[in-house]
This record gives C-alpha cells, sequence and structure tokens, in this order.
C-alpha cells in the first residue's frame, strides 16, 4: 500500500488543509496590500501638508505686508477659495486611491480576472 495515498477519510482533511493555506495566502496578499496603500496614502498626505505650509505662509505673508483693507480682504477671500479647492482636489485624489486599493483586493478575493 501507498503511503502517499489519500484514503476516503483523509480527503476532507486535505481539503480543509488546502483552503486554509489558500485563505492564509489571501490573508497575507490583503495584510500587503493595506500596508502598502497606508504608506502611500501618507506619503500623499505628507507631500501634501508640506505644499498647503508652503502656500499658507506665501499667503500670510501677503495679508500681512498689505495696507489696504480692501486688498486684504480680497486676499483673505481668494486664499479662502483656494484653501477649500486644495482640500477638495487632495479628498478626491486620496478617495481614488483608496477606491482602486479596494477594487484590486475585491477582485483578488473573488479570483475575478481584468
Amino acid at each position: 500500500m501507498p503511503t502517499h495515498a489519500v484514503t476516503r477519510s483523509a480527503a476532507p482533511f486535505h481539503a480543509v488543509l488546502k483552503a486554509q493555506a489558500e485563505g492564509l495566502g489571501l490573508m497575507a496578499w490583503v495584510g500587503a496590500a493595506m500596508l502598502d496603500h497606508a504608506v502611500r496614502t501618507a506619503s500623499e498626505f505628507a507631500s501634501f501638508a508640506r505644499d498647503e505650509a508652503r502656500r499658507d505662509a506665501r499667503a500670510l505673508g501677503r495679508i500681512a505686508a498689505c495696507r489696504d483693507p480692501e486688498r486684504a480682504a480680497a486676499l483673505r477671500g481668494a486664499y479662502l477659495g483656494e484653501k477649500i479647492a486644495a482640500c477638495t482636489d487632495e479628498a478626491e485624489r486620496l478617495a481614488r486611491m483608496t477606491a482602486e486599493v479596494c477594487e484590486v483586493t475585491r477582485r483578488r478575493m473573488t479570483g475575478e480576472r481584468g
């Protein structure tokens, strides 16, 4: 009798082991994908914060140097509009990045190709 033969009683056990190995592999992949996403998101957000801090400093300098109250009010209004637009763009960028990761993860978990 061969030593590697799978008996009827061992077949379910081997099926469970195979499923468990596939599940653990998928869990490891999802963990790595989420960690990669967190790193890329943090890097993107840090770049955004750096760029915004520079824009804020320039805007503050323009407002502080302004001696005309009407012009200062216009500068503040323009600053707020630009800030809202920049934050909206960044939120959209981060949402797209997250949606892409979720879609890739869904495809991987369902075995879908494409």
